[in-house]
């Protein structure tokens, strides 16, 4: 769950935000401040993720924000968001902890750079992390959802991303091969450079039409097993 603090002196458009946001999976907005002696307060009180500021804030309100971002103990990504589509304040430059990332946006792109915040939240979760995830995770304007690992049968590159192929469905990740193969080498095998195969869901090898591929279980799909991998996973399969 991605936990959203907004501060908007006016109360208005961040009624706005809160709406949108609460209609969003694994999104929760754990409240509005209204300057930033609550915003203060709502902090320490929930530790949000994600910081929304609606500019322009009054001068002491930004001074008093400023001084919040410096706390030690303060690291939530933040995002500024103007009152109304095509303003465009210069706001005074903010100098938060390299681990605060600060970024302006239109309320248009007020979901996008939410979803966008949410990978950085969930990666730097990841790096204090010295296991494995157990759900990987699918961005759109709906929200954020979660996928059990243990579901998935295949992970195939497309392009720029890597479809997951779970036995009723396929969703689109933004994790490269590369990071999901280094991540989760107990639970798939590389079977060609575009492709990896959940090893317990593995029935066996075939050929077709002058090609090798893989018999997944619960799975239509059959990817072709590159010739260097054959010969591996020939010798890996009766060991499973």
């Amino acid at each position: 769950m991605i936990k959203v603090l907004i501060v908007d002196d006016e109360l208005l458009m961040g009624g706005a935000a809160q709406s949108l946001l609460t209609t969003m999976n694994n999104i929760r907005v754990v409240g509005v401040a209204d300057c930033s002696k609550a915003a203060a307060k709502l902090l320490d009180r929930h530790r949000p993720d994600i910081l929304l500021i609606k500019l322009p804030l009054s001068e002491q309100s930004q001074i008093s924000m400023d001084q919040l971002l410096e706390k030690p103990d303060t690291s939530p990504v933040v995002i500024y968001f103007p009152p109304f589509v095509g303003f465009k304040p210069l706001p005074r430059v903010l100098h938060p902890k390299p681990r605060c990332k600060v970024r302006q946006v239109s309320l248009d792109d007020l979901v996008t750079a939410v979803l966008k915040a949410s990978r950085e939240v969930i990666e730097r979760r990841r790096e204090n992390r010295a296991e494995p995830r157990t759900y990987l995770y699918v961005y759109s304007y709906l929200g954020i959802d979660k996928i059990p690992v243990n579901q998935v049968l295949l992970l195939q590159a497309d392009q720029k991303y890597v479809r997951a192929h779970m036995s009723d469905s396929v969703v689109t990740l933004n994790d490269s091969l590369v990071t999901l193969e280094n991540e989760f080498r107990q639970l798939f095998v590389r079977i060609h450079r575009n492709a990896l195969v959940a090893i317990d869901a593995i029935e066996g090898l075939i050929k077709v039409d002058n090609r090798i591929v893989v018999k997944i279980k619960n799975l239509a799909e059959q990817p072709t097993v590159s010739r260097r991998r054959a010969s591996y996973l020939s010798q890996l399969l009766p060991l499973l």
